[in-house]
């Protein structure tokens, strides 16, 4: 049997198979409770110990367990708060620059006392809802970005209007037809998953090499070795009898960028920040631009080809990028900046960055002294590096560009399966959940 279909005023949905219903989804809510904090769990204050999940838990749709955190909970608040398997959790404060607040996650398996927190907010329905199928369906709309308009943002922080995003029309089938649905995707899902995963472990051995590659360049050469000698440094034991031992402030310049970013403007000047930096590269997603005039010139604030940015503080602290072409004469963010010595390749200097002897082993430990990862111009300047004489470094620097050349486009070629794959997920569950797929027994075969 064919489903018959019905136009809507929802834009979103536009046909609807006749026989499915459209609802507010506030009507098919019960109860909508906000979580807690609560108090440290070490403290002499009321309550008990118990999990408070985080939006930082939440991993696609569903709640992961594997770093709960706890906190002492009153009683009264736990009662009302307790998360089920009969009930959804909203993020309703939170978000970031690439990613908008409002995501809905089911506790499936979950087996423990917990409540969620302060940041977000318990959603409990009726018995004519699978709250699996609702799962399904919050996604849809989230992917749909249907939570846009309901968003306010404050200091930094995305807060989304509960209520008024549950004023939202959806569509919802009989509760048998929701439960085939919901067996369908959790299927059809788990494949594509699988398949995602597969590639991810292809993706991280690809990184794995492209390290190792790294590492035995910047710390052996590529040219066969017919001397070593003793270095005991950094689980390096010995390195060619030729390379030498430097700190980075000896063969190079190392200066701050600016503390506060000048004015923002559309066709300004590129600033590069620390969001931009990854892993050597300069990323262009989010690059700021600004204002020109604004710029305070006498803080030395240009970029040239060839300098190294070094990440300050936060997560990506001691992380690096070299400085192509196509931003020669941007501005420099809030990080700090190397400049090679005219008799040391910067491309080598950059590589080595990398590399774990200096990356791990020496600033990502220095960072972590401080009760939030902070790397200064002293710490970097006095961390040492391997250098054999400048023409080798040069005959490195193009080895090794075309090898991670050669890596990285078959890294990017995996992203993009990676991506159509999860566009792909997001699709079947739209299709799913706005009735323009019809779900029949044995099709779950054909999904993929």
């Amino acid at each position: 049997m064919q489903y018959k279909y019905s136009n809507t005023e929802i834009n979103w949905l536009s046909k609807i198979p006749t026989h499915w219903k459209v609802d507010r989804i506030k009507d098919k809510t019960t109860a909508v409770i906000g979580g807690d904090w609560g108090n440290d769990p070490e403290s002499d204050l009321e309550g008990e110990n118990i999990v408070v999940l985080r939006v930082a838990d939440l991993d696609y749709i569903y709640f992961k367990f594997d770093d709960l955190t706890i906190r002492k909970i009153k009683d009264s608040s736990y009662k009302s708060r307790k998360i089920t398997n009969r009930c959804l959790v909203i993020e309703k404060s939170g978000g970031g620059e690439k990613q908008l607040v409002g995501r809905v996650g089911y506790p499936k398996g979950i087996d423990f006392d917990a409540i969620c927190s302060n940041f977000m907010a318990k959603l409990e329905f009726d018995r004519t809802v699978d709250l699996k199928f609702a799962n399904y369906l919050f996604s849809s709309l989230y992917d749909s970005n249907l939570n846009f308009p309901f968003i306010q943002q404050t200091t930094g922080i995305q807060n989304l209007n509960v209520t008024y995003y549950l004023n939202s029309k959806v569509a919802f089938p009989p509760l048998s037809e929701q439960e085939a649905i919901t067996d369908y995707l959790d299927k059809a899902c788990q494949r594509i998953d699988d398949i995602i995963a597969i590639k991810q472990k292809q993706l991280n051995n690809l990184q794995e090499i492209r390290k190792a590659k790294i590492y035995q360049a910047v710390t052996q050469g590529i040219k066969p070795i017919s001397e070593w000698k003793e270095l005991g440094f950094n689980q390096i034991e010995k390195i060619p009898s030729g390379w030498k031992l430097y700190r980075f402030k000896s063969i190079s310049k190392i200066k701050y960028g600016l503390g506060q970013p000048p004015n923002e403007m559309i066709d300004g000047l590129p600033i590069i920040r620390a969001t931009n930096v990854y892993r050597g590269k300069i990323d262009t997603n989010n690059l700021m631009f600004v204002d020109p005039d604004d710029v305070p010139y006498e803080r030395d604030p240009i970029l040239r080809k060839d300098d190294i940015i070094v990440v300050r503080s936060g997560a990506y602290t001691a992380d690096s990028a070299i400085i192509p072409e196509e931003f020669d004469g941007a501005i420099t963010g809030y990080d700090m900046v190397l400049r090679c010595n005219k008799n040391i390749c910067a491309k080598f200097v950059a590589y080595a960055l990398l590399s774990k002897y200096i990356l791990e082993d020496q600033l990502i430990l220095l960072s972590l002294r401080a009760a939030q990862p902070h790397l200064n111009k002293e710490e970097l300047g006095s961390s040492r590096i391997l250098l054999p004489d400048y023409d080798e470094q040069i005959l490195i620097a193009e080895h090794l560009d075309n090898v991670t050349a050669k890596i990285d486009k078959s890294i990017e070629n995996i992203n993009n399966q990676i991506t159509t794959l999860q566009a792909y997920r997001k699709s079947v569950i739209h299709e799913c959940v706005t009735g323009k797929k019809q779900i029949w027994e044995g099709e779950i075969e054909n999904v993929i």
